[in-house]
């Protein structure tokens, strides 16, 4: 509801803002035991989490944040992380499957051993089918990973899709484009999707994901 600028009497400051010096976060060491996966980011609360500070949910993109939110990706894999774009998933076009395909081509041409693309989930399925038809005999797999809620809240289901995107890259010889969310509503299991044949059924939910008239690939 709206505050009547004529109804306030008088403004006063109370304290002026202090900003809080973040903790450094140590650089990632990469090892030539382990397989390298490029996180390409376009948007979503999967890289994002909250400021304890103003209260609002920030994007944290490079790859030494990722690894600070999920610690568990320095034992998995090296993690390559990099920014394409930070955008409501409703007002991705043709230029943006695009510009993603041109960028996963640069990290194929690298040598990297999966890529992943956090993505909000509005039109996820959309930009996984796009991806599916414009990559044609890919060497490595290209997974598209969400999150239903925020990084923010308790019930978060960021953390574990995308370390399970991860585990699936590293445990698979699978090369094509896919999506990886929830099964159900606990953390239990996640499901890699066919990139051309699934779809967002739900809001909120964090099984929304089905395949549509397939079977996932791997739970």
């Amino acid at each position: 509801r709206a505050i009547l600028r004529k109804k306030i009497k008088t403004v006063s400051l109370v304290e002026k803002f202090k900003a809080v010096k973040e903790k450094e976060i140590k650089k990632i060491a990469h090892s030539v035991k382990k397989k390298t996966i490029t996180l390409l980011h376009t948007g979503g609360t999967i890289a994002s989490k909250v400021d304890y500070e103003t209260g609002a949910v920030v994007a944290k993109y490079s790859s030494e944040e990722i690894v600070d939110m999920f610690p568990e990706l320095e034992t998995m894999a090296n993690i390559k992380s990099r920014f394409l774009g930070n955008m409501w998933s409703e007002d991705m076009r043709f230029s943006h499957y695009n510009s993603m395909a041109k960028e996963i081509a640069k990290e194929i041409k690298e040598g990297v051993d999966g890529i992943i693309i956090t993505h909000g989930t509005d039109t996820l399925a959309y930009s996984s089918a796009a991806l599916s038809f414009i990559l044609e005999d890919l060497p490595i797999p290209v997974l598209l990973v969400g999150a239903q809620r925020s990084s923010d809240r308790g019930s978060s289901d960021a953390c574990v899709n995308l370390l399970s995107a991860v585990y699936f890259i590293l445990e698979s010889d699978f090369a094509e484009v896919g999506v990886c969310m929830h099964k159900g509503m606990s953390d239990d299991v996640c499901v890699i999707l066919p990139g051309l044949k699934c779809r967002k059924m739900h809001s909120s939910r964090r099984d929304a994901f089905h395949a549509v008239n397939a079977r996932p690939y791997a739970e």
